[in-house]
């Protein structure tokens, strides 16, 4: 482990932001698990309650690039701390609302919480380590991402299922600010970014440019597939003969596959980035595949699905390092970039999804999202500068 060759303040820094993004991640996707519960209490179809993932992506998309950008003199960790306050705010108001109008507001909260942290922890998490190890530091970090996946989504099912799901975002609340409280120690400080103006998109030359914008790209189709159908994940399973009960189970091996992902996508990082996010994108396409009409039923539908999730999670971190070392402007703006783009993907993705689901059905929303999910992996493929089939040790420390 590369632990080992880390100071302490930098390993407690990464367990601290590993924290961090198990927080966000719980709060973003918690609504997946109580989807069927929060639709029934609004009566409303299922296609309309995943507005409430939509709400939060819509202002991470809009807000990530402006907001790193115009609180680059913060301190960061204070940033973080702002940050997570507003998920643990958002988190409260979705639980006590008493119209789905309102949960929506709570959600838009939590996305401009969403759209500030996630675009600085990849860079807070750069600038602990060395240079050679940003994109095995960036993959540990987002496995709170898997954890919060694990724990997040069959976690508020569960919960949900057996007293509310308000009681369930409740105790999501109560989490997000015991894990606020922990980060306020936890987290060593690092300097703020250097001055903004010398460190803008537009001063990088067209050839880094198109690399990043390659990036950012495949990073935005790759999320939009995977939310076009995961978004509508329970009523998927149960199209494929799970029953209501054992859902939360089933969330629950998903999620934890999606740390082999991440742990496969930290082999790959820093020396093979195009073959590892070939390997991720095919696993997902065969994944999300075997979902396409009854191919597989049961438990056999959730293995399928946990493939899926497997490929899914070993894409980030292929892509958020890839921004960053194109270079094209400051690591934490192309953090935001990235945030940006995969919210993009994730509110049109949870948006059409919900329509194609309430008019056309499975039959439809399935082969869509396999269509889509095999252009991301041929963007990917064929833009070799962008990821980079083997890196030179010149190139990791770079």
């Amino acid at each position: 482990m590369f632990f080992k060759t880390l100071p302490t303040d930098a390993v407690i820094g990464l367990w601290a932001l590993f924290a961090c993004t198990f927080t966000a991640l719980t709060s973003e996707v918690a609504p997946v698990g109580i989807l069927i519960d929060m639709a029934r209490t609004f009566h409303i179809p299922e296609g309309q309650a995943g507005l409430a993932v939509s709400a939060f992506a819509l202002m991470v998309a809009i807000g990530a690039v402006p907001l790193t950008i115009m609180t680059a003199h913060i301190d960061r960790k204070r940033l973080m701390l702002v940050s997570l306050s507003g998920y643990v705010l958002s988190n409260l108001v979705m639980a006590a609302a008493p119209t789905f109008l309102l949960l929506c507001v709570g959600r838009l909260v939590g996305g401009l919480a969403h759209a500030l942290l996630m675009s600085i922890v990849s860079a807070y998490a750069a600038r602990l380590v060395p240079q050679s190890m940003t994109g095995r530091a960036i993959s540990f970090v987002y496995g709170g991402t898997s954890l919060g996946a694990i724990l997040g989504v069959p976690g508020t099912a569960a919960v949900g299922h057996l007293a509310g799901w308000r009681v369930a975002m409740f105790i999501v609340t109560a989490l997000a600010l015991a894990l606020t409280l922990c980060i306020a120690f936890f987290l060593p400080p690092v300097s703020s970014p250097p001055d903004i103006r010398t460190h803008l998109p537009g001063v990088a030359s067209r050839r880094i440019m198109r690399i990043f914008l390659v990036v950012v790209a495949v990073d935005a189709v790759f999320f939009f597939a995977h939310n076009l159908l995961y978004t509508y994940v329970t009523p998927l399973l149960l199209d494929h003969g799970l029953t209501a009960g054992t859902l939360s189970i089933a969330l629950l091996l998903t999620g934890a596959f999606s740390i082999l992902g991440l742990w496969g996508a930290g082999q790959f990082v820093d020396r093979n980035p195009g073959t590892g996010l070939l390997g991720g994108g095919l696993a997902m396409l065969i994944g999300m595949g075997l979902m396409n009409g009854h191919i597989l039923s049961g438990w056999a539908a959730v293995g399928a699905v946990g493939l899926w999730c497997i490929g899914y999670s070993a894409i980030i971190p292929f892509v958020m390092s890839g921004a960053i070392r194109a270079r094209a402007t400051r690591p934490d703006v192309a953090g935001a970039a990235i945030n940006a783009a995969s919210n993009v993907g994730i509110l049109l993705g949870s948006a059409a999804g919900g329509q194609v689901l309430t008019h056309m059905g499975f039959g439809v929303l399935t082969p869509l999202a396999v269509a889509i999910a095999l252009g991301g992996i041929l963007l990917g493929f064929f833009n070799p500068a962008a990821f980079p089939h083997a890196l030179s040790p010149a190139a990791r420390d770079d």
